[in-house]
């Protein structure tokens, strides 16, 4: 019982800011380049680059079927708290997000980027928590 619910928070905790990172890098080089060009042929890399970072986020609303408290204590933790953070002190949330190893921009929308990430997770572990239970026929 208690290995399904660490399982789940291991899991969500670890692949949520991978998911993060890899859908915002993704979008934000989509933006970039667009805005540059104008254009979307050859857009394909940054549009994989999304999807990639979806289907990570995917796996972690998935770990709602092992144990809700995953996919809760994720989008609370990468989420939540990153949101706060921005809210309460703008300017070293972006001092630390210029920090970032890359020479991309990270994170250049927080504002609507975070409140998802929290919403949809803990929105997808309350639905795991209430999954039907597997009824063994007698």
């Amino acid at each position: 019982m208690a290995l399904r619910h660490l399982g789940s928070v291991v899991l969500a905790l670890g692949l949520t800011p991978i998911g993060v990172l890899v859908f915002d890098y993704g979008a934000g080089k989509y933006y970039i380049e667009r805005a540059r060009s104008m254009d979307n042929s050859g857009a394909l890399d940054e549009l994989l680059l999304m999807l990639v970072g979806a289907l990570i986020l995917l796996a972690v609303a998935a770990t709602a079927r092992l144990s809700g408290l995953g996919p809760v204590l994720a989008g609370l933790l990468w989420g939540l708290v990153p949101f706060a953070w921005f809210l309460a002190d703008i300017e070293s949330f972006f001092d630390f997000t210029r920090d970032l190893p890359s020479t991309y921009y990270w994170f250049a929308s927080p504002s609507y980027l975070f409140p998802l990430v929290a919403t949809m997770l803990v929105g997808a572990g309350l639905a795991g928590r209430w999954r039907g239970r597997l009824r063994v026929a007698q």
